[in-house]
């Protein structure tokens, strides 16, 4: 997507009439590199990248990092700022396999995505368990569950 301002002047000097035409056009940023894995752990997965080739004529304002899992139909996303890595703290869910894409974006909008990460499994906890305890007047229920 590109906007495109077209500015044409009529100027008379000395009797002869001139045209002035400028022109200035903006686009939204080429595609960045597709992002690498730095590390996984079981709350975050940290993500680097190359920047585009192109910033599409106005300076890139941040980036939007999307993420799928295999057995997810919509994908999800995650903006930051300028930078070519990132963190992204979600409530993971533990054995899934997921993928990324980020796509740089400027004053005219989010440029294209880049081409997804290699698959990433996301580790098993091993603590940072929650208890729920529920009390009637007959019994106590205790649940256990990994976060």
């Amino acid at each position: 997507m590109c906007y495109f301002l077209r500015v044409t002047v009529n100027v008379c000097i000395n009797g002869n009439l001139f045209d002035i035409c400028i022109t200035k056009g903006s686009c939204v940023p080429s595609t960045p590199g597709s992002p690498r894995i730095v590390k996984v752990t079981s709350t975050a997965v940290s993500l680097a990248w190359t920047l585009p080739d192109s910033n599409g004529g106005t300076e890139i304002t941040g980036y939007v990092i999307a993420y799928v899992s295999a057995y997810d139909s919509v994908a999800r996303c995650h903006t930051v700022g300028v930078t070519t890595t990132a963190t992204v703290k979600e409530r993971w869910k533990c054995g899934r396999l997921y993928v990324f894409a980020v796509a740089a974006m400027n004053a005219v909008g989010v440029g294209d995505f880049s081409h997804f990460s290699k698959h990433v499994k996301i580790p098993q906890m091993t603590s940072n368990y929650l208890f729920l305890c529920v009390v009637s007047s007959l019994s106590i229920y205790v649940r256990c569950r990994l976060i």
